[in-house]
C-alpha cells in the first residue's frame, strides 16, 4: 500500500466522505417521499439514515446515484491524488453505498477507509 499524497485542507477520504452522505442524503429524500407517513417516522432524524429504516429499490438507488460521483475524476486530477484510476474509485463508492443500502447500515467513515485501503490499496488521511 502507498500513502496518499493528499495534503492541504481536506483529504481525499473527508471529501468521499461528504460524497458519500450527500448521495444517501438524495437517496433518503426519494425513500421519504413514497408515503407521507415516512416523515412522522423518520421525524428529526437526518434523510441520509433513511436506508437504515427502509430498503430502497434498485431503480431508487440508481436514481439517486447518478452523477453521485461526477467530481471524482476531477477531484484526483486536480489534487494529483493518489495512485489509484478515478474509475476504481467511483466504482468502490457506488459498490460501498449500494452495500450499505442492502445491509440498511449507516455509513461510517471507519469503514470508507477500509474500503479505501483494502480494496484500492490506498492509506487516506
Amino acid at each position: 500500500m502507498s500513502d496518499c499524497p493528499c495534503c492541504g485542507e481536506a483529504s481525499l477520504l473527508a471529501v468521499c466522505d461528504v460524497l458519500v452522505l450527500k448521495a444517501l442524503e438524495t437517496m433518503g429524500k426519494y425513500i421519504v417521499r413514497v408515503e407521507r407517513s415516512r416523515y412522522n417516522v423518520l421525524g428529526n432524524r437526518p434523510k441520509h439514515l433513511a436506508h437504515t429504516i427502509w430498503q430502497p429499490t434498485d431503480d431508487v438507488v440508481d436514481k439517486a446515484l447518478k452523477g453521485a460521483w461526477d467530481v471524482v475524476p476531477a477531484l484526483l486530477v486536480n489534487h494529483s491524488c493518489c495512485d489509484v484510476a478515478s474509475f476504481d474509485v467511483v466504482n468502490m463508492l457506488n459498490d460501498y453505498v449500494h452495500d450499505l443500502v442492502i445491509t440498511g447500515i449507516p455509513h461510517s467513515l471507519s469503514e470508507l477507509d477500509y474500503r479505501f485501503r483494502y480494496r484500492l490499496g490506498v492509506v487516506v488521511r
